[in-house]
């Protein structure tokens, strides 16, 4: 499988905009349907505007680092950022129960919908410093 697109993207949220219409036009390109589409621009934006809240702290000046690839099987995005490592117990997906209106809280859907729009979600921590996220969705599902 090789690159159809690799850049890195300054951990800018106003740069979130370009990252969405990225992903959007490489997956019709890719042939991917609107709604297969539709999710997966939703999970990559939910998983880059983590990398800058989480891992960088808000800081605007970091870099995220983006893959596109796609080949018979699967459409793959890959985001890797050198912030602080996501916790273990952050990477995995859990089941949500229906929310009490009076204790909402803004947050924590991330990695679920990164799930729902995925077929293959991998966390790849680094050593000391860093995080990437590998997502994989079959072409024909």
């Amino acid at each position: 499988m090789g690159d159809d697109f690799r850049l890195e993207v300054r951990s800018d949220p106003r740069f979130l905009r370009c990252i969405r219409s990225l992903v959007r036009g490489w997956a019709e390109a890719a042939g991917a349907a609107q709604d297969a589409t539709d999710e997966m621009v939703l999970a990559v934006d939910e998983a880059c505007s983590n990398a800058i809240r989480h891992s960088y702290g808000g800081q605007c000046d970091r870099f995220v680092e983006l893959t596109l690839r796609a080949d018979d099987d699967f459409l793959e995005i890959r985001l890797c950022d050198q912030g602080d490592p996501c916790p273990p117990e952050h990477r995995e997906r859990r089941v949500l129960e229906a929310p009490d209106p009076d204790r909402l809280e803004p947050g924590g859907l991330g990695v679920h919908l990164m799930h729902s729009a995925f077929d293959e979600v991998e966390f790849c921590p680094t050593d000391n410093q860093g995080n990437c996220i590998i997502m994989r969705r079959k072409r024909r599902r």
